[in-house]
C-alpha cells in the first residue's frame, strides 16, 4: 500500500512549525518528526503566487511544498516490487524453481595472490545473480592475505555491513565532515558503513582474513578512488590533479602510470 502522509487542517494563519506527522502504512502507524503542511499554508501560498501572476512560480512552490510535506517519497534505493519476486523475462512465476534463488559463487572462496597488494572479492549482485532484482540486497565475500588492502572507495547506492568471518581486519570511513572513523575488527565483529562514504579495509595481521559484506541494494555500485582519479577511461587533466592535490606533474604521472 503506498505511503500516505497526514495533512493537518487548521483555520488560523499561524505558520506551520515542527510537529508530528503520522505516516500511515498498511497494518501500522508510526510517528515521524517532520514539519507539517497545513491546508491554510498550502492555499495561502498558492493563492498569493497566482495573484502575482507568476504561474510558473506558483507551480514550483506547490511542488516544493508537496515534496517537503512528504506527499511524495524520492527514493535513492532500489524500487519496491509489486510481486513476491522479479520473474525473469520470458518466464512465469510458476516455472521458477529454487535453483533461480541459489548461488554457489561463494563456495571455496580463496585469495588470489596475483591480485596483491589488493584483497580478493567475489560479488553476488544484480549483474550475476538475477534473483536479487528488486530485493534491495546483495553481498560480497572478501579474502585478504596478510598486508593486502581494499583501497578507498565508495558505494553510491548502498550502505554496507561488514562481518569478519576469520582473522583480523582494520577498517574505516571518512564522513562528510572529513572525520575519519577507524576500528580494528576481530573474528565475529560487525562494522557499518553508511551509504556513499569513502571507506577502506586492510589486513595488518599475520594470517589471512575473510569478510562477508552485505549491501542495502541489489546493485550497490563501486567507485575506487585511485582508479577514478588516476585511471579513468578519459583521463582527468594533469593540471587539475596537480592543483587539487598540490603535487608536481611527475607525481601525477607516477600515480597514473600505477593505474595503467
Amino acid at each position: 500500500m503506498p505511503t500516505r502522509y497526514a495533512v493537518e487542517t487548521k483555520s488560523t494563519g499561524a505558520p506551520a512549525g515542527p510537529s508530528i506527522v503520522n505516516k500511515f502504512t498498511e497494518g501500522h502507524t508510526e510517528s515521524l518528526d517532520r514539519p507539517i503542511l497545513t491546508a491554510s499554508d498550502f492555499f495561502t501560498t498558492l493563492t498569493h503566487s497566482c495573484k502575482m501572476g507568476r504561474f510558473a512560480a506558483s507551480i514550483a512552490v506547490v511542488f516544493l511544498i508537496y515534496l517537503v510535506s512528504g506527499g511524495a517519497e524520492v527514493r535513492a534505493s532500489d524500487p519496491e516490487l509489486t510481486s513476491d519476486f522479479a520473474v525473469p523475462a520470458g518466464s512465469d512465476a510458476a516455472s521458477v524453481n529454487a535453483s533461480f534463488f541459489t548461488s554457489t559463487m561463494f563456495r571455496n572462496a580463496t585469495a588470489d595472490p596475483s591480485l596483491a597488494p589488493f584483497g580478493t572479492p567475489r560479488r553476488a549482485d544484480l549483474t550475476n545473480f538475477p534473483a536479487l532484482d528488486g530485493l534491495g540486497i546483495s553481498a560480497t565475500i572478501f579474502v585478504f592475505l596478510p598486508g593486502t588492502v581494499n583501497p578507498p572507495h565508495v558505494h553510491p547506492r548502498a550502505s554496507e555491513v561488514v562481518f569478519v568471518v576469520d582473522g583480523n581486519l582494520d577498517i574505516g570511513f571518512v564522513d562528510t565532515t572529513n572525520t575519519l572513523r577507524t576500528q580494528s575488527l576481530k573474528q565475529g565483529d560487525l562494522f557499518v558503513i553508511p551509504r556513499g562514504l569513502v571507506h577502506f579495509q586492510i589486513n595488518r595481521g599475520a594470517v589471512t582474513a575473510t569478510a562477508f559484506n552485505t549491501f542495502s541494494s541489489s546493485n550497490a555500485g563501486i567507485s575506487s578512488l585511485p582508479t577514478a582519479l588516476f585511471g579513468s577511461s578519459e583521463p582527468i587533466s594533469d593540471d587539475i590533479l596537480e592543483k587539487s592535490f598540490g603535487v608536481s606533474a611527475s607525481t601525477i604521472k607516477t600515480l597514473k602510470d600505477a593505474q595503467a
